[in-house]
C-alpha cells in the first residue's frame, strides 16, 4: 500500500494479462514474429486498437506503428517493468479507455472478445490491483476510466464513495475537480492537486447557495437556516480547515502563487480525501435541503 510505486508482482501480472489480452484482441497466429489474422469480422477492430493505443504511447502516427505482435509485446514489458508507477497508470488508462470507447461503437468487436472472455478487461485490470493491495484504484464506473491514489484499502473505498455521491448529487463540476486533483496526484503535480480539491469544495457551495457562491461559510449558514447542518461544532471546524486552505499564508494561496509550493504527497492525498468527504457531505445536506 505504498503510493508512488507499483510492485513486482502487480508489473508481471499486468505483463502477462495485456499479453493475453492483445493476443486475443487481434486474434493471432505466430509466423515469424508477425501477425496472421483469421478472422475476418476481427481484423479491422484489432488493427485499430493496437495502432490507436500504440500511436499514442509511442507519440507517433497511426501507420508507423508495427504490427508486429512479438515487437509489441516487447515494447509492453519494456514499459511495465522498467518505468515509473505513473507512466504505467497513463498507459493503462490510454488502454483501458479506448478499450471501451471501440466496444461502444463495434458490435462485432464485442461479440469476439464476449467469445474470448475478455469482454471484462478492465475489471481484470482493477482486481489486479486490488489483489496486489496497490495504492491505487481504477474507477471504472464512469466513462472515462481513471486512477485514484488511496493512502489505505478503507481510505480509498471511502473517497470513493465520496465521489460517487458527488456524481449522482449530479455535482459535475465538483467531480471534474476530484478527476483532476487525482490525475495531478499520480502525475506529482500536488499544488495543483490540492487546489482541485479546494475548488470541487467551493463548486458545491456554489450550487447550495448560487447568489453567495464565492463564500463556503454563506452556503454553510444556508444550510444551517434550513435546519440541515445542526452541529455548531461541526460547521465551526469545516470553517477552520477551509479558512486554513484559503488563508493568505496558508496552502491555496501559497499553491497559486508559487512555483514550487511547500506541499507534498501527503498534504495532497490528504486535503484530497477531505475534500471529497466533504463535498459528499455538502451534497447530501443539499439533497436533503431541495426535498423538503
Amino acid at each position: 500500500m505504498r503510493l508512488e510505486y507499483l510492485s513486482k508482482d502487480l508489473r508481471r501480472e499486468l505483463c502477462d494479462l495485456i499479453y493475453a489480452f492483445l493476443k486475443t484482441m487481434t486474434n493471432i497466429d505466430h509466423y515469424n514474429g508477425h501477425i496472421v489474422y483469421s478472422k475476418v469480422t476481427f481484423v479491422d477492430s484489432g488493427e485499430t486498437y493496437i495502432k490507436n493505443i500504440l500511436g499514442r504511447i509511442k507519440n507517433c502516427p497511426r501507420n508507423k506503428v508495427s504490427l508486429s505482435f512479438s515487437k509489441n509485446i516487447e515494447t509492453f514489458q519494456t514499459i511495465f517493468t522498467t518505468r515509473e508507477f505513473n507512466e504505467i497508470l497513463d498507459y493503462l488508462e490510454i488502454m483501458i479507455n479506448e478499450f471501451a470507447n471501440m466496444l461502444a461503437k463495434d458490435k462485432d468487436f464485442v461479440y469476439d472478445l464476449n467469445e474470448e472472455g475478455f469482454i471484462n478487461f478492465p475489471d481484470r485490470v482493477r482486481k489486479l490491483f486490488i489483489k496486489h493491495s496497490s495504492a491505487y484504484w481504477l474507477d471504472i464506473s464512469q466513462y472515462p476510466y481513471r486512477f485514484y491514489p488511496r493512502a489505505s484499502k478503507e481510505q480509498g473505498e471511502t473517497t470513493q464513495q465520496a465521489i460517487e455521491t458527488v456524481r449522482q448529487g449530479r455535482m459535475d463540476a465538483a467531480a471534474t475537480h476530484l478527476r483532476q486533483a487525482a490525475e495531478h496526484i499520480n502525475i506529482g503535480q500536488y499544488a495543483d492537486s490540492v487546489a482541485d480539491s479546494i475548488h470541487a469544495v467551493e463548486s458545491v457551495a456554489r450550487t447550495i447557495d448560487p447568489n453567495h457562491g464565492d463564500s463556503l461559510g454563506k452556503a454553510l449558514n444556508s444550510l444551517e437556516d434550513e435546519g440541515h447542518l445542526k452541529h455548531k461544532a461541526l460547521k465551526q471546524a469545516f470553517m477552520k480547515l477551509y479558512g486554513y486552505t484559503s488563508d493568505e499564508q496558508g496552502i491555496r494561496h501559497a499553491l497559486l502563487d508559487q512555483n514550487s509550493a511547500d506541499v507534498g504527497l501527503d498534504e495532497a492525498i490528504f486535503m484530497f480525501g477531505a475534500c471529497a468527504s466533504f463535498a459528499a457531505y455538502l451534497t447530501r445536506k443539499h439533497q436533503q435541503q431541495t426535498k423538503t
